[in-house]
């Protein structure tokens, strides 16, 4: 009976944050920002580093590829159904609904989940269109770091676009996008890094990320190591949640 009862109160929490996600997924994944920064933006970056491709190398450019298109992506949808539901008010009155704190982030996060997929999914695309196949060595660490780095990307947008007012959060959000995507380890090797700034790069979560997917295509890292990228962007992501989750649980319960 208990073992019944669990199992029907995971459904129904799990319905709920699909209930979130469809709302969401209706009403935003059409928004002119979603589409501009989540897919238009990655593809304008992807022709830009298909064209450098020559001077850094298909094992550099080919990972910073996917990286970038699920760090825009995964921050573009979280970010934008937030934004407005709290310009609109719509936001607060969710503490007058049967969801706990849970379910709604899971259900928030579900959105940038899934365009952090679309975005890797336009990146092999891309990718196949421009050399003619994809390499992928070590297929568990590219699935790792596409599914981990949606997550991380996703809570660091949720955090960012609760801590502020929309028009500052677009702001903060986007200094952080162009910070890891330029600063973060993801298009220049650490060889071209100056000392002083290239021990900036370890603090960004992009160059975790980037670290498992190239040694997921190419069986080859630069900054950091596979397992311990891992273990760090496990931690991170770890910490994101845990600062999403009572961000949300402080704003609707305060």
């Amino acid at each position: 009976m208990r073992t019944m009862s669990i199992s029907i109160y995971g459904c129904l929490w799990m319905r709920k944050a699909f209930l979130i996600f469809y709302k969401d997924l209706r009403q935003y994944y059409s928004k002119a920002p979603v589409i501009s920064w989540g897919i238009l933006f990655p593809l304008a970056v992807i022709v830009l580093i298909a064209m450098s491709m020559k001077v850094y190398g298909e094992s550099r450019m080919i990972p910073a590829m996917f990286t970038i298109s699920l760090l825009f992506a995964s921050t573009s949808m979280a970010q934008v159904s937030i934004s407005f539901e709290k310009m609109s008010g719509s936001f607060n009155r969710l503490l007058y609904l049967p969801i706990s704190t849970g379910e709604l982030l899971l259900g928030k996060a579900l959105g940038g989940f899934m365009y952090g997929f679309i975005g890797s999914g336009i990146s092999a695309l891309a990718i196949y269109i421009i050399t003619g196949n994809i390499l992928v060595i070590k297929p568990l660490f590219l699935l790792l770091g596409v599914i981990i780095g949606s997550l991380i990307f996703t809570c660091i947008s949720i955090v960012i676009t609760l801590l502020l007012d929309p028009i500052p959060g677009v702001a903060l959000l986007n200094i952080v996008r162009f910070s890891m995507m330029f600063l973060g380890g993801v298009i220049f090797p650490s060889a071209l890094i100056p000392l002083p700034i290239r021990n900036t790069v370890y603090i960004f979560p992009s160059v975790y990320v980037n670290e498992m997917i190239r040694y997921g295509l190419y069986n080859e890292w630069d900054y950091v190591d596979p397992y311990t990228s891992l273990v760090m962007s496990l931690i991170i992501a770890i910490t994101l949640i845990i600062a999403s989750y009572r961000l949300i649980h402080y704003i609707l319960y305060r």
